[in-house]
């Protein structure tokens, strides 16, 4: 299943909307490759080898505990560039926080290589809070996110259930792009909100 990222806001430093990462399509590793460059999902440099060898560009790894397979990758990522005669820092990383130990580690840990390219939180990785109250494990973790994009100058985005509000705006401030379904992106709320194009 193919993904795209959507810009939430048009209020964003240039920089953090001109990646060239973000304008690729998302595909899990395995899926049919789409004909272009492409951004392939996967945590394991064997799978990620074989996705650059078809078109791939950037990997976004999703981490639920600790920073490990995103520092595996970069080191991958390293080598494969290396094999294929690719310019250094040509393969981009995007780290998803999908846990909320993942999450916790953000203020502590030295986030993976220089060659990260974006960073963003899979909200379906989270506990939901009380029913009728705030969602405060959700919203303290995607408050870090934000914050660790932020001071890393990269653009951040949310994905998952919960990523919108019932108004159709991103349900918590701080974000540059949504993570959304290729295909839903015809159903999606109408707004400031466009589409990245690939």
């Amino acid at each position: 299943m193919s993904f795209i990222f959507q810009l939430l806001s048009r209020n964003i430093r240039k920089d953090l909307v001109n990646r060239p990462t973000l304008l690729w399509p998302l595909i899990a590793s395995g899926d049919e490759v789409p004909g272009v460059t492409f951004t392939v999902a996967t945590a394991d440099p064997d799978a990620a080898r074989a996705a650059i060898a078809v078109g791939a560009r950037a990997v976004l790894v999703p981490v639920h505990d600790d920073f490990t397979p995103a520092d595996r990758m970069a080191v991958a990522l390293s080598v494969t560039e290396a094999e294929l005669g690719l310019a250094d820092g040509a393969l981009s990383l995007i780290l998803e926080i999908a846990g909320p130990a993942a999450a916790l580690r953000l203020g502590r840990d030295h986030l993976a290589s220089r060659r990260l390219a974006a960073i963003g939180i899979d909200l379906d990785g989270f506990a939901l809070g009380a029913p009728g109250g705030i969602d405060a494990p959700r919203s303290v973790a995607a408050g870090l996110v934000a914050l660790a994009g932020a001071a890393l100058r990269l653009p951040v985005y949310l994905t998952g259930a919960g990523s919108l509000s019932p108004a159709g705006k991103p349900a918590i401030a701080g974000f540059t792009h949504l993570l959304v379904d290729a295909e839903g992106i015809a159903h999606s709320p109408a707004g400031e909100r466009r589409s990245i194009r690939r």
